[in-house]
């Protein structure tokens, strides 16, 4: 395990672009996590938009970021990965900018709009950029920056509780113009990166703007991610859901939930990585993660109808079940983001990739929510035993990979 952990220190330290990138997700992060908590009460309590107009932005700003993702991962190809990340992070300065004034309906739409497009084009631009910069540890690499990414997100989700606390209009604009300042030193900082505009071969291979789709084995082992990436809001948002409804008395549980899930990824998500050391072995993984994930469903539907006591036990067996789930999960996703991809069309394929995870996540409240309504235990059995299914088809389209370096 410390293996792992000394290799991707070398990786971070070894390379000026890896440790500028280290900085850049941080720091992102932070200003991420501040916003994420805040925006929606920003938008409804301080600016005194509608919740219907503040969905409508939503839903139309998740819609341009993965146009913009599609069309960012094709230039991050053909242009450099670099120019694109920066320029999506320059978009969302002027969107941030933006909504610091939004109290106008017109003001509003735009600058939430602005943002959705900054976000989609530092989407996959950000995954060629890591291939780029960190060449052969590319897949540990991308997993000491989500450990970073993680970090920051955690941080600036504590410093939005503390101005959700605080209750004043103007912590809610100190909070966004706090992610404004984030997205701006990141563009600084991006600028200084040092990363080849074509990977290592220096060869130029654009496949179109929807050519990855006709790869119809990446696109399989993309619909399975995305089907069973429902799990990424089952903690967030179903848990304490589902505690409110089958015992009230713990809801506390959701906010211990999110804090052991976020130690146990910061503290295993490279060790995870670094365990895999093949396409084989990035399958497996994927298989073993979403089997877990799966299992951990069936652990939380039994706490429904459990005495108190052992609804608390079964909740943190949950958590820990599940987390450990979603690490390896992760490992074998990210590794097989670069070892199914040719090098010099990463950027296509990660927003191919993107593309079917935002139609998920678009579907997944709902999904989530009829579960917890209606369903009840029997339907988180139906997710497990669809999670399980869904693992074991990887197995069967891990067969046909073609497997390649990822330096």
């Amino acid at each position: 395990m410390l293996s792992a952990y000394g290799r991707a220190w070398r990786t971070v330290r070894g390379s000026r672009a890896m440790t500028l990138l280290a900085l850049i997700t941080g720091v992102n992060a932070v200003g991420n996590g501040l916003y994420a908590t805040v925006s929606a009460l920003y938008f409804t309590t301080v600016l005194g938009h509608p919740v219907s107009l503040v969905s409508a932005v939503l839903f139309g700003a998740m819609t341009l970021a993965m146009a913009a993702d599609l069309a960012g991962g094709r230039f991050a190809d053909t242009r450099g990965p670099r120019e694109v990340f920066r320029a999506g992070l320059l978009v969302s300065v002027i969107g941030m900018a933006a909504m610091l004034a939004a109290g106008s309906v017109a003001v509003f739409v735009l600058a939430g709009l602005l943002a959705g497009v900054g976000q989609g084009l530092c989407m996959s631009s950000n995954v060629a950029l890591i291939r780029r910069a960190a060449g052969a540890d590319a897949v540990l690499a991308r997993a000491t920056l989500r450990t970073f990414l993680t970090v920051g997100l955690a941080v600036g989700g504590l410093a939005g509780a503390g101005v959700l606390a605080w209750r004043t209009p103007g912590a809610y604009l100190v909070a966004i113009a706090v992610n404004l300042v984030s997205f701006g030193c990141c563009a600084l900082l991006t600028g200084r990166l040092d990363v080849a505009t074509l990977p290592g071969g220096g060869v130029r291979r654009a496949a179109g703007l929807f050519g990855v789709y006709r790869d119809h084995r990446f696109m399989a082992f993309a619909v399975i991610s995305a089907l069973i990436s429902v799990h990424n809001h089952v903690l967030p948002f179903a848990v304490p859901l589902w505690l409110a409804v089958t015992h009230p008395e713990l809801t506390w549980l959701a906010g211990v939930a999110m804090v052991v899930n976020t130690v146990l990824g910061v503290a295993l998500q490279i060790y995870a990585n670094g365990r895999i050391g093949s396409g084989r072995g990035a399958v497996l993984s994927f298989l073993l993660g979403g089997a877990t994930i799966g299992a951990s469903y069936v652990v939380f539907a039994w706490m429904a109808h459990a005495p108190l006591t052992t609804a608390v036990v079964l909740v943190l067996g949950f958590v820990v079940i599940y987390s450990l789930g979603e690490i390896v999960l992760a490992a074998g996703a990210m590794d097989l983001q670069f070892r199914v991809v040719p090098a010099e069309m990463q950027g296509q394929y990660s927003a191919a990739f993107g593309t079917m995870h935002g139609l998920a996540s678009a579907v997944a409240p709902a999904v989530l929510g009829l579960i917890v309504t209606s369903g009840g235990v029997s339907g988180w059995l139906v997710l497990a035993a669809a999670t399980a299914v869904l693992s074991s088809m990887m197995l069967v389209v891990g067969r046909t990979f073609e497997f390649q370096p990822v330096g």
